[in-house]
């Protein structure tokens, strides 16, 4: 497969993927121009010359992708020294690894009022916003996105089995009179987030019961419930605003939030 044929084909199904590219080379190597790619899940196109300078440039590619970040890679064909990567061609070389991550993928259960103007921020923002409802006409509505994929059934517990959740899926519940039933399939499922829309008093209800039901602690601790940052939203527009600026946190990693925990301490600090 031709390179940007494969960086195509991630971008359509939402793959993240390195791109290798040699940005300097000096003395004797096996290439002065050249690029690659390697998916998130191995796949590769291109080269850089082979040998040990490219397998140590996929190692290094492939700890980039699961961190996140793109770098810089060094190597000397050299036995011995600093960059060293132990052959003998004399050479240099500084590939630059780009790294392109998913878009967050936000599974939103229910097709609602709320869920609508969620889908309405989220894809212009770069989610992947899928959207699971038992009612055709919330998925047919003339307010959600042309981007979204559209998940139809007779029961929300069918249809969160079947979709492709994974440890890096944010989800956000909010049904008519489904919740109990959707956040039941979705407990045990992998996500980086679980949002439920609902009061404080029915998410406690929710977590009594669950601990009835033999849920653990840690089970629950992972459950955001209210879902949505504070800012005193009522309408479904503005709690929109609400729970994608908590997604926003969360998807922007750990030195926004942290940021946003230092706001926080100063607000109330002031307050007293």
């Amino acid at each position: 497969m031709m390179l940007f044929q494969l960086a195509s084909l991630c971008e359509s199904r939402n793959r993240s993927f390195a791109l290798i590219q040699l940005i300097e080379s000096r003395g004797s190597t096996p290439r002065h121009c050249a690029s690659m790619i390697v998916t998130e899940d191995g796949k590769m196109a291109g080269t850089i010359g082979g040998g040990m300078m490219e397998r140590l440039v996929l190692e290094k590619a492939r700890e980039a992708l699961k961190e996140g970040q793109s770098q810089l890679f060094h190597g000397r064909m050299a036995q011995q020294g600093e960059h060293a990567v132990g052959s003998d061609c004399g050479g240099a070389m500084t590939v630059h690894i780009a790294v392109y991550p998913r878009r967050p993928s936000l599974m939103l259960i229910g097709g609602g009022h709320v869920n609508r103007a969620i889908a309405q921020m989220a894809v212009p923002l770069n989610f992947e916003v899928h959207v699971v409802d038992t009612w055709l006409e919330n998925l047919d509505h003339p307010e959600l996105p042309e981007g979204c994929h559209r998940y139809h059934g007779e029961s929300f517990t069918g249809l969160i089995a079947n979709l492709p959740l994974d440890d890096k899926s944010l989800v956000i519940i909010a049904t008519n009179h489904q919740d109990k039933e959707s956040l039941s399939a979705l407990i045990n499922r992998p996500s980086r987030f679980l949002g439920l829309l609902a009061s404080r008093r029915k998410a406690q209800h929710f977590r009594e019961l669950f601990r009835k039901e033999g849920i653990t602690e840690d089970q629950l601790a992972h459950l955001h419930s209210p879902v949505g940052m504070d800012i005193g939203a009522e309408t479904p527009e503005e709690i929109a605003v609400s729970v994608m600026a908590e997604l926003l946190l969360v998807t922007k990693g750990p030195k926004h939030k942290m940021k946003a925990v230092e706001q926080e301490e100063m607000a109330a600090c002031a307050a007293i």
